[in-house]
């Protein structure tokens, strides 16, 4: 009788002993892959656009065809453009950094396209935050989408006209190093404004 009972208790701890790392070893792939998912909810999987993509995205940016002097009025608030130019110059405030730009004509991919006849029109283009003062400075040339939101009276030299201000929804830098340059200072696309408290 014993032995009878003895068996049964046998095989059950035989069963037991030679589950039990079966079943660990089924836990741990579960726990890697478990942890796997929650560094993939982490890290954003999407690369980065190349620049020839960004170039691309900004042609792409649906548009109102006007002019800086056309945009004057308050008939145009709200209306979005994409106007090219250079940088005249930076200032900053409490909300962020206007640029008083000079107003060029685009080229085929948005970039400013100077011509031996000057536009003379300018507009001011604001953001919230500021953008880093090594990349975006005077005569830099940029792209820049957004919206009316007024005018203002922009003075330049000896002189100055009322011209329109811009709220950037992007600023698109364009590097004039030569091509293979990958300093820092070379970036083009897309700029994103920091915090004004963190751009000195």
């Amino acid at each position: 009788m014993t032995n009878g009972l003895i068996q049964p208790i046998r095989r059950k701890m035989i069963g037991a002993l030679c589950c039990g790392p079966v079943l660990l070893a089924c836990a741990q792939p579960m726990a890697a892959s478990e942890q796997k998912g929650s560094q993939t909810a982490v890290e954003d999987p999407t690369p980065a656009p190349t620049p020839a993509q960004e170039i691309e995205m900004l042609q792409r940016i649906a548009v109102v065809p006007l002019t800086p002097d056309q945009a004057v009025g308050e008939r145009h608030i709200g209306k979005r453009v994409r106007w090219a130019g250079s940088v005249h110059h930076m200032s900053r405030s409490d909300n962020g950094a206007c640029l008083t730009i000079l107003y060029a004509l685009s080229g085929d991919y948005g970039e400013p396209r100077w011509t031996l006849d000057p536009t003379y029109q300018s507009f001011e283009a604001c953001a919230t935050g500021s953008y880093d003062p090594e990349l975006v400075h005077d005569s830099t040339n940029v792209t820049i989408v957004g919206t009316v939101s007024g005018e203002t009276y922009i003075g330049m030299g000896g002189g100055g006209s009322v011209g329109p201000v811009i709220k950037i929804e992007k600023l698109f830098r364009w590097s004039d190093c030569l091509a293979g340059d990958s300093s820092p200072v070379c970036k083009y696309g897309f700029l994103t404004p920091e915090a004004s408290a963190d751009v000195q």
